[in-house]
């Protein structure tokens, strides 16, 4: 059990450029994909991946100094460390029943294909961590292996289903055909994403609104643009971030670039990733007939959306301040802070159409909600990380934004717990 592990967390350790490449192989070789098609798939995803973690993490070396500023110039003062999601992800592979938990959703994902239960097929297997988090933390609540188990089946059999419903919506929205997002950070939300928008078609004003890019450059011209968009945004947190005219000014174009070049990073993602999962769809269909498999990969992918990027990149300073002026709140949000408005945009963005203003507004309430998990999920977490080694470096408490995008899995939590 523990070799597995050790591979496991080998292979996560590559990173997405490696680690995809790795898997898909593995998959395509197991469903019998021409090798040429197949070498080729891989090493463009690869690269594609290479470039969005250049893009994403070059913004996030430039424009975290500026976050880091404005949170000592509001005050924000908390008592809970954000050490970031990859923090979490190490110490959620180093619970001890990870590779269980991977097997059991692993044959619970095979069988529900063969039972005709769903069409998702999961080769996300990094987000595999995101159902041990699930099983980790309920067992932690109830105190009972057995009952962690169970959660993290649960979560993943929720996931799956939520993906075979939101799959023709990500599609539409994302143009990517035959795939789905059963990561459940983020289609956790998809539900209360999808009643929102609903409220919004009978709020007068918000429910005419045309706030889509295309709308939103159409109306403003130039101005409209992602690129000008990304240039007064990346000025505005200069400022904000008590930054002298060079420092706006770098920070301006950073954040410019990331609006303008991960989409196109992503297409370069994608001429690999789209040929891979057709190939796959295309196997699967002919052994089970009557099947419309989709595959299951990261939301991670939804960045290449212009309204994700403008939702996540206006969430920055949205959620220092929430951080700030909510009572409940504990959580420093530093390390997460330019990643998960991201992901929690997803299906807001996706709902609506790409109304930038609609998806804004969910993602505020989301975030409120993401806070108050995150905060109560600390001493959970705390445990968690140092049963994985990890060093707290003097914090009393811990914990990740990305930990509170996990509703479902602090939902079935809470229920765990009253069997504690």
């Amino acid at each position: 059990m523990q070799v597995v592990i050790d591979a496991l967390n080998w292979i996560c350790g590559l990173g997405p450029m490696c680690m995809m490449p790795i898997i898909m192989f593995v998959i395509g070789i197991c469903l019998r994909v021409k090798i040429g098609t197949l070498l080729k798939c891989c090493i463009t995803t690869g690269v594609g991946f290479c470039g969005v973690n250049l893009v994403i993490n070059t913004f996030v070396a430039q424009v975290g100094p500026s976050v880091q500023n404005m949170v000592a110039r509001f005050g924000l003062h908390t008592d809970i460390m954000d050490v970031g999601w990859p923090a979490r992800a190490a110490a959620t592979w180093a619970y001890p029943l990870a590779a269980v938990v991977v097997f059991v959703v692993l044959g619970i994902n095979i069988l529900m294909l063969v039972l005709k239960a769903t069409n998702c097929v999961m080769v996300d297997f990094w987000s595999y961590n995101h159902f041990i988090f699930c099983a980790a933390i309920c067992y932690y609540a109830s105190g009972s292996a057995i009952i962690g188990l169970i959660c993290g089946a649960i979560c993943a059999i929720v996931t799956f289903k939520l993906a075979d419903w939101t799959q023709p919506v990500v599609e539409e929205e994302f143009g990517l055909p035959g795939v789905s997002f059963p990561t459940s950070n983020s289609i956790s939300w998809a539900p209360l994403a999808y009643l929102l928008n609903k409220v919004y078609d009978h709020i007068p004003g918000l429910n005419k609104l045309q706030a889509d890019p295309e709308s939103i450059q159409k109306k403003f011209g130039v101005l409209g643009e992602p690129l000008m968009i990304g240039t007064i945004l990346g000025a505005v947190f200069g400022i904000l971030g008590g930054n002298d005219v060079a420092g706006v000014m770098t920070v301006a174009m950073y954040t410019a670039a990331t609006m303008v070049l991960t989409p196109k990073m992503m297409q370069v993602l994608m001429e690999g990733l789209i040929p891979f999962a057709d190939a796959v769809k295309e196997l699967l269909n002919k052994k089970f007939s009557g099947n419309k498999f989709h595959i299951g990969i990261d939301a991670a992918l939804t960045i290449a959306n212009p309204s994700c990027i403008a939702v996540g990149i206006l969430m920055v300073p949205t959620t220092i301040i929430l951080a700030m002026v909510l009572p409940f709140n504990r959580l420093l949000p530093i390390s997460d802070i330019a990643y998960q408005a991201m992901w929690l945009s997803a299906y807001p963005v996706a709902f609506s159409k790409g109304n930038v203003v609609r998806s804004y507004i969910s993602c505020v309430i989301f975030t409120i909600i993401m806070l108050f998990i995150a905060t109560s999920l600390a001493p959970v977490h705390t445990a968690l990380a140092v049963a994985g080694g990890y060093d707290l470096a003097g914090a009393a408490l811990v914990s990740t934004e990305d930990a509170g995008t996990h509703l479902l899995s602090y939902l079935l939590s809470v229920v765990a717990g009253l069997f504690h």
